[in-house]
């Protein structure tokens, strides 16, 4: 016994490779290269994934082998795979955030070159745990009230906690704190767009705004973000969605070879076509004037054009790498059309059209024009700038979340639902527009809440 305890030494080793939580982060460096494990971490692709399958702007293509299936046919449970992917991937990318601010709080910085790297890090872990916190918000709650349930809260590292639901109020009140707390922190000189800059807090705001129902907010917010990030041109809009135009582009997860190809969501890298553009956008498009139109040309693959075989044009990719693009999270369209309708809801119907006419006005096609814009009521406002979101932002993760917003159900043209287990419509305030919360949250988190009907 004696040898055994004075040898103790000799066999209670830690090996000289482990990483322990304490030792991970011990410099700045290491929380640089901790903060890229945070921006690896965000998706990106799983929204616009559940959006577009969800909704009316795809169908089901014949060489579709089960891809998808179950949430374009609203076949959804607590147990569906894209909800639990959904909500553990984001509260992923919030732990990582989180754990990354708590390693700062033993770092100290040598110079004032550190304190400011230091800064800046912690900014956008900030803006990125409000982004998630907002995103898990916009897919879980059943409506955007205040007093209803929202998501869980995760502020700091937790193991063994459980939380409840807070209310969409209490979560919208986080976020905008820790946006603040960033955008006060980043230096405007930091432009990189693939990281939260002032300005990418700036179009996350104005979205959040937006959602609020803060019109006077969501105005201010985008205009900073027009001001700073000019429309792309006719000439250069294609040129932002094969990456090699970076105007207009505020905010987007860089994605090189190996990551996760956008594209293949429609379209496989063998060719065979998972779902098809819908007929239904089709149509929306030709009534929008789309041979005049650029977004058509970035919407559609024309270059394989088949009316009966419509592929998704927007992630192409490359001969290398078939639907690798980054992924455009924010852009100053959108800000555009966020503006317009928030001045629709107050009653500015001149300034509301005057910004669908600039963005209708830029993505003509070089040599033509689209003309005036002008609207009578509230309502014919609301409806053009809904129409002018489909466009605009098809396949970009929006029309989901715009349907629910617009207090309006799914309604799919009748040759887009032709299979007889296909539905073609969903009543608006259907329980199914909030997803239910994951199987594996309800069964571990005794004190968490699910959504009505789940």
């Amino acid at each position: 016994m004696g040898f055994n305890y004075s040898c103790e030494d000799a066999y209670n080793i830690d090996p000289d490779d482990e990483i322990l939580e304490e030792n991970s982060f011990t410099n700045v460096d290491d929380l640089e290269r901790g903060m890229y494990g945070v921006y690896a971490g965000i998706s990106g692709s799983n929204i616009i994934q559940w959006s577009s399958r969800f909704t009316d702007d795809l169908r089901i293509a014949e060489t579709n082998r089960g891809q998808g299936i179950a949430v374009h046919r609203w076949s959804i449970n607590p147990g569906t795979n894209e909800v639990v992917g959904l909500w553990g991937n984001m509260y992923n990318v919030i732990a990582r955030a989180n754990r990354l601010m708590d390693a700062m709080e033993n770092i100290n910085p040598i110079n004032e070159d550190e304190e400011a790297t230091m800064q800046r890090i912690k900014a956008e872990c900030l803006a990125i745990r409000a982004m998630e916190h907002f995103d898990l918000l916009r897919l879980f709650a059943q409506d955007y009230e205040n007093a209803s349930l929202g998501v869980p809260i995760i502020d700091g590292v937790y193991v063994y906690e459980q939380f409840p639901r807070n209310t969409v109020g209490e979560v919208f009140a986080f976020i905008n704190a820790d946006l603040t707390e960033a955008y006060n922190m980043l230096s405007a000189t930091y432009t990189d767009n693939t990281r939260f800059t002032k300005t990418g807090i700036n179009a996350l705001r104005a979205r959040i705004a937006l959602y609020q129902k803060d019109y006077a907010s969501a105005i201010s917010y985008a205009t900073q973000v027009i001001n700073a990030a000019p429309l792309a041109t006719s000439a250069e809009f294609q040129g932002v969605f094969t990456d090699q135009v970076e105007t207009e582009v505020v905010f987007k997860l860089g994605r090189t070879s190996g990551d996760g190809a956008v594209g293949t969501i429609f379209t496989d890298t063998n060719g065979d076509v998972f779902f098809n553009l819908s007929y239904d956008l089709l149509d929306h498009m030709f009534a929008s004037g789309w041979t005049n139109d650029i977004r058509t040309f970035v919407n559609i693959d024309v270059a394989n054009f088949d009316e009966s075989n419509l592929m998704v044009g927007k992630y192409l990719g490359t001969s290398a790498n078939y639907g690798l693009n980054d992924i455009k999270l924010f852009r100053t369209g959108e800000q555009y059309l966020i503006r317009a309708e928030a001045y629709a809801r107050t009653g500015s119907l001149d300034l509301a059209a005057q910004d669908v006419e600039t963005l209708r006005n830029t993505r003509v096609v070089p040599g033509g024009s689209m003309g005036v814009v002008s609207y009578s009521s509230e309502s014919n406002a609301l409806n053009d700038i809904l129409g002018e979101r489909r466009f605009e932002l098809a396949y970009e993760g929006h029309r989901f979340f715009d349907l629910k917003r617009f207090g309006l159900g799914v309604n799919r043209g009748a040759d887009d639902c032709a299979e007889a287990a296909d539905p073609c419509s969903m009543d608006a305030g259907d329980y199914r527009l909030a997803l239910p919360i994951p199987s594996d949250e309800i069964f571990a988190n005794d004190v968490i809440q699910q959504n009505a009907q789940y």
